[in-house]
């Protein structure tokens, strides 16, 4: 499975791959302003679209179906690996691989990197959850352990609650992961005000 992916740098030679996942009915434009706003020196950026539709609304969804008839991800999953894949074969290295994901994008970077046969830079989740922590605990891989987490959330969100962060940061914690957990004031967004936090954590690792 092969993600329709949409891509741009600003150096000739870039160091840091960055995968960016959308939230619910994105697609792979709409997370380029926000890879602008951030200003990465030497990143090469990734924004692949989710191959389900949005049940019930327009746009994409990176996971198919609801909780009556069960969720299917095996395109997301396979998507991810071929592009991670891809992104290796280009040169770069697995320890400068970031995954930055919003809302149901920073859903899935927890749900895939955990579950990834080896680590790589780090994940940066923002405004998401785990929806289903024991399954993702037993299904974790151990190999994944040295993949760094920055979780970053909005103390005003109506959509996503705050507590899900804290949620996710005591698991993925408890675990084993070295994660660490940031707020800004703003709602279900990321504000200019998280771009020190995010630029910071990809510059240390």
């Amino acid at each position: 499975m092969k993600l329709i992916t949409h891509t741009n740098s600003d150096s000739n030679n870039p160091s840091k791959a960055i995968i960016a996942l959308h939230g619910w009915t994105g697609d792979e434009f709409v997370f380029e302003p926000v890879a602008k706003m951030l200003k990465i020196n030497s990143a090469q950026w990734f924004f692949p679209r989710a191959p389900y539709k949005a049940e019930k609304k327009e746009g994409n969804s990176w996971f198919g179906g609801n909780d009556e008839e069960g969720w299917r991800y095996n395109k997301t999953m396979n998507g991810l690996d071929n592009l991670v894949n891809r992104i290796i074969k280009s040169g770069f290295i697995a320890e400068n691989i970031f995954i930055i994901g919003f809302s149901q994008g920073a859903c899935l970077a927890m749900e895939y990197a955990m579950r990834m046969s080896f680590s790589i830079g780090g994940i940066i989740p923002i405004a998401g959850f785990i929806k289903f922590k024991d399954q993702l605990v037993a299904e974790m891989n151990t190999a994944s352990l040295s993949t760094k987490a920055l979780i970053l959330h909005g103390t005003e969100d109506e959509i996503v609650s705050i507590k899900e962060s804290q949620e996710s940061f005591k698991l993925l914690k408890k675990i084993g992961y070295d994660v660490e957990l940031k707020s800004y004031v703003a709602g279900h967004k990321i504000p200019i005000g998280a771009r020190e936090f995010i630029k910071d954590f990809i510059y240390r690792h």
